[in-house]
Parts: C-alpha cells; structure tokens; sequence
C-alpha cells in the first residue's frame, strides 16, 4: 500500500454481522509490548483486487482466483492445506485414507461414539439447545474438551477404554462376514490416535514453511506442533440448518467461532472426508476429487461442503478478554470472507496464532441438495487445566495441606470443591445414563477419585465452620466457663466438657490466625465473610445446575441421555467412615459422594447467614448475636433442627397412643381383594423416600412381598422422619381431621408416588450384597442381611416415579396430590389412603387408636373455621362448598 496518509487509516470492524457499519480499531496491526509478548494482527487486504458482488464469499474460482491467493498471503495467512494426493519424501500417499474411513463408519456404526450435545452456550441459568451436528472425543488418557458450557469426556485413542462387550460384538460381526474390510472398535479408535501423530508431523512441515515467510522471519515460534484430542463431527444437511448469517451462501452445520481451551498459538489440524450417499453422487464426487488435482487446486471445484473463514482480532489468544462477550465486535470489516471447499481425503491447518485472530464456520452449500455426510477430525492442543489428572494434583495437594489454615487456605479448598463439582462431576452425570456406559471403563477410576476428594473436601468445610463457630461461641462465653451463670455443684458431662474443650482450642487457632494476617480487628470481614460469600456462591451454582438438568430441551430426548442423578448424599453423620471404606479398596456402592453438611441450596444459604452471624458475635462478645442453634449439636444446624426436635418428642407422645390390636384389620394377606380397587401408600423413612423419587434408589428392599395387585399399580410415597431401622413412626391410623396451624408439620407427608414394575427375591447374603448400588442398603445397614436370622428378602423394583415438588416440569399440579382424610395400615408399611371426610369424635373409646395432632383451642378453632386444616379442609367448617350439585375444593395448595 501506499505511504499516504489514506493508507495509515485504522482497520475497521463490523459491530454486527448484519449491519456492516463500520467502527475505528487500532491504527497498526502490531501492538508493542515486551519483547516476547508482541501480538501481530493479520495484515490489511489490498483493496486493489476484485472482489465478489454483495460482500460474497471470496472463493477459489474465476474471475476472483487471484484476489483469493492473495487473502491467503496476507489476512489469512497461517492457513494451509493438504490434498488427498499429498505424498512423502517416498512417494507414499501421506494418509491412509480407506483405513480413516473405515474407523469412522466403524464408530458411527458401533452406537458408542457419536452423540447430540446438549449445550449452554450462555452459561448457567441460561437456555440449553441441541446441536445440528453429533460428535465424539478421542484423545489421550483423561483429556477433556469444554465447548458451550458441555465438558466432554475423551475416549483414549489407545484402545484402553473399549469395554468387552462393545468389542466383542465389533469381533463376531467381523467374523460373520468374510468378506469385510472392517475394523474392531479397538483399532478404530487406534486409527485415529496414527492419524494424529501423522498429523503432527505435517503441522511441523508447515510451521517450517510459516516460519520462512518475510513477515515472520527471525521472529521467535511460539506455537508447537503437538495435538492431544480429536473431536469428531459428524455432519448432515438438514432442512432445519439455518443460512450463514452475513452472505446467506450456504447452510451452516457449526456457525462462527473460534476454538476455545487450546493452548495460545497451537495448531488445529482437520482431516475432513465425505461419505456419499449414493453410488452416482460418488462418482460424481471422484471427478471432482481428480478435476481439483489436476489444476493443483485446493477448492476449484465443490464438494459441497465449505471451510468459511473471516479475519476477528483477538477472538481468542492472550488478549481475547478485552474484546468483551460480543464476538461480531472483533470482525474486520473491509477485509473479504473468504470460502474454501476442499475435496474429500483433504486437512487443513490453521497454523500458529491463526485461530487467535480469525474466525470460522462450516457449511453445506445451497447448490448441491444431498452433499452427502461430512466427518471431520478436528486435532487440537489443550491447555492443562483439561486433563483430570491436573485437577486430581491440585486436590491430592489441597487435602494433603489440611493441617493449614488461614483465610487463603480456605478460598483455595472453596474454588477447588465448586469447580470439581460444577466442572467435572455434574458435567460427567448431566449427559445421561448412556455416556455414563459408555465412558465408565476409560472414566470410571478417575471419577470415583474425583468423588472421594469431594467428600474429602465437604468434609474439611465442615471442620472449617466448626472452627470459626466454636471460636465465636468461646468469645461470647456460650455454653459455659468461670462467668457462666452455671450452678456451681453442677458437673458438666463428658460430652460437655469436650465441646468446651473445642471452643477453647478453635479459639486460640482463630486468634493465632487473626494475628499472623495482622487483621485482629477485623475477623468477621477476614475469615467469616469470605467464607459465606463462597457458600452462597456455590448455593447459586447448585440451584442453576438443577434447572439445567430440568431444562425442557431433555423431555424431547432418549431416556439414556436425560441427566443422571449426581452421586451425592448429604447430611451423612459418618463421612470419615465412608472415606476410610473406599479407600481400603471398598468395591460396592462407592461411586458416591458423602457429606455432613446439607446439599440444598436453601441450606447453604442458611449455613452462610450463620456464619455472619457468628463473625458478628466474635467482634461484639455478644451471646444475644449468636444463631439460635441448638446448643449441644456437634452438626452445623440452624433453628429449623431445634424446631423439628420438638415438633418429633411432640409428635412421639402422640404417636404412642396409636397402638391398635385388631390385627386383623393392619395385616391383610397378599390376596386380600382390597388391593384390587383402593389406594395405597408406602411409609419411607427420610432420606431413602427423597432417594427413590430422584432416582439415586432403584430398588426398594422389604422383607416381605408386595401384593401382586399393586404391581404396575401407583402407589403414594409417605415420607416420614429419620428413625430407627424396621420400627414404624407412625402408628396404625393416621388422621387428619382436625388440622393444626402449617408450623406444626404433619408426620407423615406425601412427597411423591412410584410405580413398581417386578419382585426380586433375595436368598442369599451375595445376591443381595451385589444390589447394594441399587438399593442402597450398606452391610451394617439395620436393613441389611443378618447371617443367622435373614432367609430371604424382597427386591421391588422401581419403574415410573414423580416428585410432587417439581412443579418446574409440568407434569405435576398441586391438585394431583390426594387429598385423603386418613392412612390405615394394611400391611406392614403398606397403608391405605381413605378420601372420606371424618370428624373428631368426642368419643375417648373412638379416639384412642388414632395418631391426631393437637388441636387448637376453641376461640382459635372458631377463628379460623374457614381455614385449610393440613391440606385439606374440614366440611363443617366451611372448608368445601358446594356448586351444582358437586363438591368443588379450594384451589389452593394442600399440604399434609
């Protein structure tokens, strides 16, 4: 270009892909920093060339042939090629290109590999959307690739993550058939990892040849020629593909970007062939290939699929954070899209800094209606933070610094737990029970160690909240000590004089703590606060996570790729046992994850509410600032636990009057005709009910059979508090007639209903013991097999199954909970639900064998007449009305 002052004007960029205004960018391509830090934009392309009409895509064909040479060496420079011709210093063909192909159609035929994304390209909280394209990872041992807010999982290009049930099957159709030039699963994948080292050597012949350019000679490389994944797509020309949005020339199958997590100036190598879908659209496609050949071209002729490429600064790369979230802002307008369409067998490079500065798309062309299918191997370089093994570092690092600790210490042990949870293990479970199979011989180890630092880690949150609270209580003199106001014949317990004993000692290490960071003034600020922010931070990530996993994009898909269950179970009492287990070798039920704490976010946020307030009574000395937590509870808790326990002692005396010695009427044989034609419910103790309904408990153990009649039948869950194994908390009748205020929580709610599909009959202690994933029930469970006394046990095997409370997938209104009167047992925990309105009897003799909850006092009683008493409502006070003849209930929320 000219020396004028023209030719000194800024670049310009699009701010929009559909409006092409113009905005000033920086007024050189290179931007001076250190030395070794200099980043150099893609050079201006000269405006003297010709250019398509309507801002066309720049191709390889005439009359624009030149002008497309000249974008290559100057605005895209850094992109290369090779032919399906291309050979070696022996005359070989560089690729084997029937091999690749064979492994390609021998993982898409296997089922295995190729699958849709679903994405969330906005991040959480944001809508999830199903990819046009379906694909798979291969890689090295542990390797990762995150797009759009999907991690994927790599298959190793080794071969060791085939299981032998996948090869086998590969094995016998191979031997069913002769004739036949196909691979095993095994050597597939093993192709692609050749493939790759192939590729690596070529990407460092064409880093010489970058390298002896003008514009970079005597400049230091900063890329390497090295891959360690390769996303596979596979892509097929749709009617539901949408036009690329700045030209409308073609359909776009991947729409622009710039490939993200790489390592800065590393190349991506993509080796693309085409599968015709017919023999004609093959022939069709040889000419092509032979006709691009002979004018040594890399695109003169279609193959009905394009490379579109346009110049972005800064899109990825060192810098990529100060062009902001808007991605079109960074696109240089008055430089030419370009398009290649490159002949099936080919790969292409994007060399160097190339995707730092450049964007790129792929699309099927509006001329060719059947182009036929597309898969691409797309080589890359990852950065180490997407290998497992970097994150099992970090947390064999964190745990084995357990003994520190300080404000920095615990921010770390923080970042580390949500970013374990949020990125490798909800990532891993929220793509369905199919990528779970599939993966679980390349993924399983890995995952299980990512569970057991988990737990590790939720543990070590608890000793952290314990500490700063013990430190606070020992600095209001709570619970005790030479002010207290105490008796002084009074002799404190053991347990008492231990739980002073840690008040003192957290004390004296917050104290130290404070003084080593020169903060003592300021210790709700330093230590309490930080931490609550973080629980609240990570209450937020959970709660996102579970509308992720309800999102609506999962009703349209396979049952095998809805979102799993995360393997996490909370308010555990014996987190230290369960770790200990698991790492003596522990085989059965150990993809699980433990926790003292509560999991809810609802909890969290409570758990840092707390915090703040024991930061505020260390600072003030204040016991009046304390929590009101129940005083001797060696658990974080909050005043809902001390509320529960009296609502339990309460709900015990009444509970011990409900004994009922007409057995016949609370023990039906299995044939009674009454399992025909009532409604039945289940007593489940607290958490196993919640289990079962989420899908964690597949199998619900007894040790009797279930009636034949309520097979395939549903039946409501009525979930009960946490008691003492085989001892029934309620008694034989349960009634709610009468109500109470909704503080006064019922004692038996109805949280769901399940449906059971088949009875597996447990006769042995290894039968049952080999279940233990799916029901759940440990060896020193009080549920579990007893040598000596068990002879047998009953498996009901969990079918249809629905929470009451997920509203948020419209398949459940509060009106489809039962509004029933009463529970009367019928078999052991099996009781039947009665809808009949019944009344409180002034009858002691009627009364006695029925659990009731208090009730209110007469002017309260008259009061509220009107009111819904526990869930339903009481005919003689208003509660229903009549219209036309017909009952019509409230339209108001029941709760029992």
């Amino acid at each position: 270009s000219n020396n004028d002052a023209s030719s000194k004007e800024k670049p310009k960029h699009k701010k929009n892909s559909s409006s092409p205004t113009p905005f000033i960018l920086k007024k050189s391509p290179i931007v001076e920093k250190e030395e070794d830090e200099i980043t150099v934009y893609p050079p201006p392309f000269p405006s003297s060339h010709i250019l398509p009409k309507n801002q066309g895509f720049l191709r390889d064909v005439e009359p624009h042939r030149n002008s497309f040479r000249v974008a290559l060496e100057t605005s895209y420079e850094g992109f290369a090629s090779d032919l399906p011709d291309a050979s070696s210093s022996s005359s070989t063909t560089l690729f084997p290109h029937n091999d690749i192909q064979n492994a390609l159609q021998t993982l898409d035929e296997s089922n295995l590999f190729f699958r849709t994304d679903v994405t969330q390209p906005f991040g959480l909280g944001t809508k999830c959307a199903k990819t046009y394209v379906t694909r798979c990872l291969l890689g090295e041992v542990g390797t990762t690739y995150k797009y759009l807010g999907l991690r994927m999982f790599a298959h190793p290009w080794n071969g060791s993550g085939v299981s032998f049930s996948s090869q086998n099957a590969t094995k016998k159709d191979e031997e069913n058939d002769n004739g036949s030039n196909s691979l095993t699963i095994r050597q597939a994948v093993q192709t692609i990892g050749d493939l790759n080292t192939t590729l690596t050597e070529r990407t460092a012949h064409h880093l010489e040849n970058l390298y002896d350019k003008p514009r970079r000679k005597g400049r230091r490389r900063r890329g390497r020629a090295a891959f360690d994944v390769a996303l596979i797509n596979k892509m097929i020309k749709t009617n539901d593909l949408k036009d690329e949005p700045v030209t409308k020339q073609g359909k776009c199958t991947v729409s622009w970007h710039a490939d993200s997590c790489l390592e800065h100036y590393s190349t991506i190598a993509v080796y693309h062939t085409i599968f015709p879908h017919d023999e004609k659209e093959e022939e069709e496609n040889e000419e092509r290939k032979k006709k691009s050949v002979s004018n040594n071209s890399s695109s003169s002729s279609s193959s009905g699929w394009s490379v579109a490429l346009r110049v972005a600064h800064d899109s990825e790369g060192p810098n990529a954070s100060k062009r902001g979230k808007d991605i079109e802002s960074s696109v240089v307008a008055d430089t030419p899209y370009i398009a290649t369409s490159l002949p099936s067998g080919s790969v292409y490079y994007l060399l160097d800094d190339f995707n730092h500065h450049h964007q790129h798309a792929v699309m099927a062309d509006n001329d060719n209606e059947n182009p036929g299918t597309r898969f691409s191997s797309t080589h890359r370089l990852l950065r180490e933070g997407h290998n497992v093994q970097y994150v099992l570092d970090r947390c064999k690092s964190s745990c084995s610094n357990f003994h520190k600790k300080g404000s920095k210490v615990w921010r770390s042990e923080q970042l580390l737990l949500s970013d374990m949870e949020s990125e490798w293990i909800r990532q891993f479970y929220v793509q369905g029970a199919a990528h779970r199979s599939n993966l679980w011989k390349a993924w399983g180890e890995f995952m299980l160690s990512l569970l057991r630092y988990w737990s590790q880690l939720e543990t070590r949150t608890k000793q952290t909240i314990d500490l700063l609270r013990y430190a606070a209580e020992e600095q209001c003199d709570f619970g005790g000590g030479a002010s207290s106001n105490e008796p002084n014949n009074v002799v404190p317990s053991r347990a008492e004089r231990k739980l002073r004993e840690k008040r003192k000692k957290a004390l004296s290490t917050v104290d130290d703590i404070l003084k080593r960071g020169g903060g003592g003034n300021s210790a709700d600020q330093i230590l309490y606060e930080p931490l609550a922010i973080l629980l609240e931070e990570r209450a937020t990530m959970r709660h996102l996570w579970k509308k992720r996993e309800k999102d609506h994009v999962f009703r349209r898909m396979n049952d095998e790729d809805k979102p799993l269950p995360v393997p996490f179970t909370f308010e555990v009492t014996n987190v230290e046992e369960m770790i200990a287990n698991k790492k003596a070798g522990m085989k059965k039920n150990e993809e699980m994850g433990y926790s003292s704490l509560g999991g809810s976010p609802e909890q969290l946020r409570c758990l840092a509410n707390n915090l703040r307030k024991w930061g505020k009574a260390y600072m003030s000395c204040d016991s009046a600032d304390l929590p009101a937590v129940f005083e001797n509870d060696d658990n974080i808790t909050s005043t809902k636990k001390k509320q529960d326990d009296q609502e339990e002692n309460e709900s015990s005396v009444a509970v011990a009057a409900t004994t009922i010695d007409d057995t016949n009427e609370h023990t039906k044989d299995l044939d009674w005709k009454g399992w025909n034609n009532q409604k039945f419910g289940l007593e489940m103790q607290h958490p196993w009910a919640g289990h079962l309904l989420d899908g964690r408990k597949t199998i619900e153990t007894r040790a009797y059979d279930l009636p034949p009649s309520l097979l395939g039948k549903r039946i409501e869950i009525l979930e009960t508090r946490k008691g003492k194994a085989g001892v029934s908390s309620v008694g034989n009748v349960v009634s709610y007639v009468g109500g109470e205020e909704e503080k006064d929580a019922a004692i038996v709610k109805i949280i769901g209903w399940c449906v059971f599909d088949r009875i597996i009959v447990y006769e042995d202690r290894e039968a049952f013991e080999a279940d233990e994933g799916q029901h759940m029930v440990l060896k020193d469970s009080g549920y579990g097999w007893k040598d000596g006394h068990t002879k047998k046990l009953y498996g009901w095997v969990v079918g249809k199954c629905m929470r009451y409370e997920d509203k948020e997938e419209g398949s459940c209104k509060p009106g489809d909970i039962p509004p029933i009167s009463r529970l009367v047992r019928r078999l052991r925990s099996l009781f039947e639900l009665q809808f009949e309105d019944l009344h409180l009897s002034t009858d002691d003799s009627k009364r006695e064998n029925i659990t009731v909850k208090k009730k209110p006092n007469s002017k309260t009683f008259q009061k509220r007449g009107k009111k819904r008493r526990n869930g339903y409502h009481d005919r003689e006070a208003g509660g229903n009305s009549v219209k036309h003849g017909k009952m019509q209930p409230k339209k108001k929320k029941k709760r029992f």
